[in-house]
């Protein structure tokens, strides 16, 4: 039987917000776990740990800790783990002042320095973990800096999203965030657009390389021809005026119009996946196999 949480979260929405936002690092997830908790009806240890990037156990100490003594507990609770790493007073000062300077472009280019600099035999993973804890906006920032620019203005993005395939658009969400800048990074992305870490990347890749152009592309197979972006608002203008147009007569008008190799199976199945009730290929029940 799946277990719930009982926790009743007295704070709003737009508090928990704008909590989440000032917070230190690793204070966020108990309040991305307020905010779960907030907006989850069925309030499942599984949704709230996946929601707060937190583990089981740290949920139930946490909505323990929260029903005892609300927000000022929860926040007041120190992250022990294990024994914490010292930067040396010296080592910490030039950290924090090349931080600021923006020099490093990556975690890579900035655990070199400290080792030829410094001589500090710290792993990367030492130093990802407590170089956020210990300079949580600088870490922010170096973290977007390895980010692409995005060219296109916001208004640009937001149109081209509107008009993408319903499978092109998060792509096109990625680039809105990337270019608001207003997260700590890839997770961030991953959590608002439900997008896994690759797509995200693959995303970011082919913006690099073709821009939102290249972005915007569909991807076939060899023996496969995609309805592009074009050919789908095409067929969206066509069913508002012909509504209870054959599907064979449309598929000989998209051939001769834009894609003359389209194949009659695939213009059905794109019509029952995007078109559902609005021709007669979306209202029917065969299925091509």
């Amino acid at each position: 039987m799946t277990k719930l949480i009982e926790t009743k979260v007295t704070e709003q929405l737009p508090q928990l917000k704008s909590l989440l936002k000032d917070v230190k690092p690793y204070l966020k997830p108990r309040i991305r776990m307020l905010l779960a908790l907030k907006k989850e009806r069925r309030a499942t240890r599984i949704n709230i740990a996946k929601a707060s990037g937190a583990s089981y156990s740290s949920i139930l100490k946490w909505s323990e800790l929260y029903d005892k003594g609300g927000l000022k507990a929860l926040m007041q609770l120190q992250d022990k783990g294990h024994r914490r790493f010292l930067w040396p007073d010296q080592i910490r000062k030039d950290l924090e002042s090349r931080l600021k300077s923006g020099e490093p472009t990556s975690y890579k280019e900035l655990h070199k320095w400290l080792q030829k600099k410094h001589g500090l035999k710290v792993s990367l993973p030492t130093l990802y973990k407590y170089a956020r804890k210990d300079f949580g906006e600088e870490i922010r920032e170096l973290r977007l800096n390895q980010l692409p620019q995005i060219k296109e203005s916001l208004a640009e993005l937001k149109e081209a999203y509107k008009l993408a395939l319903p499978r092109i658009k998060p792509r096109i969400q990625i680039l809105i965030m990337v270019k608001e800048r207003k997260i700590n990074g890839i997770g961030d992305i991953t959590r608002e657009t439900g997008s896994s870490f690759m797509r995200i990347m693959n995303c970011l890749e082919l913006y690099k390389k073709g821009g939102l152009a290249r972005v915007r592309q569909s991807q076939a197979g060899p023996f496969r021809t995609i309805i592009n972006e074009e050919t789908h608002n095409a067929i969206k203008k066509r069913l508002q005026s012909k509504p209870n147009e054959k599907l064979s007569d449309l598929h000989r008008w998209l051939q001769k119009n834009y894609l003359p190799k389209l194949q009659y199976v695939t213009l059905h199945s794109h019509l029952r996946k995007h078109f559902p009730g609005k021709s007669r290929a979306g209202k029917s029940k065969k299925r091509f196999h």
